[in-house]
């Protein structure tokens, strides 16, 4: 399906971090609307906007053939909102609510998603964390720019993880945070697998996620989810800092009346850490 493409490029430097910084945040210029990019800026490209989905546009919009060919990770939902979805390694992968995981063909579509051709520019090794709370605060230490975007993969044995899935919906569609009360939710012990995030800026609200989004899923692909807590020893991590933001939408997907400039935060942040019944 054909869609409308929205490029916002964030102005604000175009090196890639090498190191952890301990650099002050800085705050960026507002982003400029534009019809180019630099060539070497590591970009974030997604698909629809995140209130959308809170509203209940359900109905995928592009298929992963077409978005795999702006990245190799990424992270977001199926058509219908059918389950988790990740992109790793440049294979797709959907968790449904029974648990089981499937291999995505590239015929399947999906109404929301986030997806980058990762590097991982930067890595480190990281120590024990207790919780998910204390790793996106560890990390918000070592991502020192707080306006830009930032794609991340970890790579661990997981001590303890808790990650939930949701099942797929039929029209008329409900909205997220009325589906999610049902959603599907596991809590695994040792087990190894590769968290993806994506961080997003806070001026975000109602177009991404703001903060961390992390998905999972275990080495051998039989286990994963939308992450709700973690704890691990210690683990691999990689990221990227990422400076263009690609929002491609629909012309056809009309929102049927809904306002999407309504402040839907609190229940996006009841969606994201709800550990459900």
């Amino acid at each position: 399906m054909r869609c409308g493409l929205l490029l916002l490029l964030l102005l604000v430097g175009c090196q890639r971090p090498t190191a952890p910084s301990a650099v002050s945040p800085v705050t960026a210029p507002p982003p400029l609307l534009t019809a180019s990019a630099p060539p070497d800026a590591a970009r974030i490209t997604q698909v629809s906007l995140i209130n959308a989905l809170m509203v209940g546009r359900y109905d995928g919009v592009i298929t992963l053939g077409e978005l795999m060919q702006s990245g190799n990770l990424g992270l977001g939902t199926c058509d219908h909102l059918d389950g988790e979805l990740v992109i790793i390694d440049n294979e797709a992968f959907k968790i449904q609510s029974t648990g089981e995981i499937q291999k995505l063909p590239p015929t399947e579509t999906t109404p929301w998603a986030m997806i980058t051709p990762f590097e991982g520019q930067a890595r480190q090794e990281l120590g024990p964390m207790s919780s998910l709370e204390e790793l996106d605060a560890r990390l918000n230490g070592l991502l020192a720019d707080p306006d830009i975007f930032f794609a991340i993969r970890l790579d661990a044995e997981f001590t303890a993880l808790t990650v939930r899935s949701v099942a797929r919906q039929t029209p008329p569609y409900r909205p997220l945070d009325e589906v999610a009360k049902s959603q599907k939710v596991w809590n695994y012990e040792r087990v190894r697998g590769t968290l993806v995030g994506i961080r997003s800026p806070k001026w975000t609200t109602g177009l991404a996620v703001p903060g961390y989004h992390w998905h999972f899923i275990s080495d051998d692909r039989t286990r994963g989810g939308h992450v709700l807590n973690c704890q691990f020893a210690s683990g691999k991590l990689a990221y990227d800092r990422c400076e263009t933001w690609t929002i491609r939408l629909d012309p056809k997907h009309t929102m049927d009346g809904h306002d999407l400039s309504k402040d839907r935060s609190k229940a996006l942040q009841e969606v994201e850490s709800s550990r459900g019944k």
